[in-house]
């Protein structure tokens, strides 16, 4: 049997032990242990056959389902990564990810961003057909701290970074001991964008650790469909970004009747909010869960509480994960005391192996410190913190240009690289809108076109399609605006407050 701290290890074991438990459902049908097992066996030998080795990074771009599961699965049996790669982005911006693995081989298509390339897709797509002729692949053995999966995200550069996830990084959570929720008889509903490390903890989460992932048909998951999914299928455990988990409590607040569990986070949450889930529900523990992709997942989770929408710096989000440590360092990268701030510092087996392809940024972003003496690797988050004197961590902003909005982490420059290669822009800024509770709720782009902006369309009409021709669809400003100059401060810095204040102007015909 295979290492049972990697994600097929643990989902092999669980189909030794238990063959005829749900593993998924898929478009409301059950998917066994056994089946899920045997399928991605065939699949890895035909994969092993086509040239996909340990160490490589395989690109999958291929819709939510029982077969993306199974294939990704099979990838892991053969030893290497894979990455998960929206088929409906922007050709552009799929074929710079797939250029980014160098992978012999792209599960999924053909489609025009795998122009050139060798494609796999299944024969046989049904996983029982394909479990009744698999089994008994004998892949090479694969320790918990190789790579497991790559989630890309946003750059500084306008270059995507790829986030290289070993297997220990994405089990650690859900061991004997971890997260409330996952195993026999829990459920979860998998609805997170395929190429987000959320995406992860939705499928692997309950199935490392012998519970069931629901798979979402659709783009997103309503107050509707989650009522259903409770009474159809026992969904019981939760994860929602803070905006979707605000919109389910001011559209349907009841919509949770039923679950066990909820998490929730990705961005700052809001003490209005917080307060009426408590209120409406106080038999469903409700966790905040902070993290960035650099260390899997979540790097700490809160249980909520009334009195935490109380506190003047906003609710906690907590104490440190399973397989987590957190480290606060202040300006002279030595350990903050309780109660002083601090750049929020993960250690321990949810750390990422690195970035793909970049050594000079895996080693900044990556350091080895002092602590007490001994070295200890960290992912410097770029957070600012503290920690209170009961040891619980409290987010107070960010150190970079940095936001995360739906859940999605957002480079603003990243945007900004995008704008200035449509060429006919003279300088350009995109902010974050702030909504009411202050944290970011949307995206709001300035530019000074290099002439008239209706120009070769330079308008702000042309410039978002254009954007959205190139970028996904969270990178692409909700508001873009012409005008004349940049506002800058007395001391000759770009004015925020200024470009926020343009921003939540109702809009005069496009421009600012």
């Amino acid at each position: 049997m295979p290492d049972e701290r990697t994600v097929h290890g643990a989902i092999s074991r669980h189909a030794a032990r238990q063959p005829d438990a749900t593993a998924l459902v898929a478009a409301g049908e059950p998917v066994t242990y056994a089946v899920l097992d045997r399928a991605s066996d065939g699949y890895a030998a035909e994969l092993q056959d086509l040239g996909v080795r340990a160490g490589q990074v395989v690109p999958t771009l291929l819709p939510r389902s029982a077969l993306l599961a199974a294939l990704q699965l099979a990838i892991l049996k053969c030893g290497a990564a894979y990455t998960g790669i929206d088929p409906r982005w922007p050709v552009e911006r799929a074929r710079m990810l797939v250029e980014q693995t160098g992978s012999p081989v792209v599960v999924g298509g053909p489609s025009p961003a795998t122009a050139g390339l060798r494609t796999y897709r299944p024969e046989i797509e049904d996983l029982a057909a394909a479990a009744d002729r698999g089994g008994g692949f004998t892949g090479p053995a694969v320790d918990a701290s190789e790579p497991a999966t790559v989630f890309f995200t946003s750059g500084t550069t306008g270059r995507p970074k790829g986030v290289v996830a070993p297997h220990r990084a994405v089990t650690r959570m859900f061991t004997e001991g971890g997260l409330a929720g996952f195993g026999p008889g829990h459920a979860t509903p998998q609805a997170a964008p395929l190429p987000w490390d959320m995406y992860a903890f939705e499928l692997w989460g309950q199935t490392v650790a012998g519970g069931t992932s629901v798979l979402v048909d659709g783009d997103h998951l309503m107050p509707g469909m989650l009522r259903e999914l409770i009474s159809r299928h026992g969904v019981d455990t939760l994860w929602l970004t803070t905006s979707l988990f605000n919109m389910f409590v001011d559209e349907d607040e009841d919509c949770f009747a039923g679950l066990g569990r909820v998490y929730t986070g990705g961005e700052k949450l809001s003490p209005h909010h917080v307060r009426r889930f408590v209120r409406r529900h106080p038999e469903i523990p409700l966790y905040n869960g902070y993290g960035p992709a650099e260390n899997c997942m979540l790097t700490t989770t809160w249980p909520l509480t009334e009195a935490d929408c109380d506190l003047p710096g906003g609710v906690p989000v907590g104490l440190a994960a399973p397989g987590t440590r957190v480290i606060l360092l202040g300006p002279d990268d030595k350990p903050s005391a309780p109660g002083e701030s601090g750049e929020i510092c993960a250690a321990g087996d949810g750390l990422a192996v690195g970035y793909l392809g970049n050594p000079e940024l895996t080693a900044e972003k990556f350091p080895t410190i002092d602590v007490a003496g001994t070295p200890v690797r960290v992912y410097r988050t770029g957070d600012v913190g503290v920690t209170d004197d009961a040891g619980v961590l409290h987010f107070l902003g960010r150190v970079d240009r940095q936001v995360k909005i739906s859940g999605h982490r957002i480079e603003l420059g990243e945007i900004e690289v995008a704008v200035r290669a449509l060429g006919g822009i003279r300088s350009c800024a995109t902010i974050a809108v702030p909504g009411p509770d202050g944290s970011a709720q949307g995206l709001a782009l300035f530019y000074v076109p290099d002439g008239p902006a209706e120009a070769d369309g330079g308008d702000p009409l042309s410039i978002r399609k254009q954007l959205a021709d190139s970028l996904p669809s969270y990178l692409v400003p909700a508001v873009v605006r012409t005008i004349s100059q940049l506002p800058v401060t007395g001391n000759g810095k770009l004015d925020h407050a200024a470009l926020t204040e343009l921003a939540l102007q109702p809009r005069r015909r496009g421009r600012a």
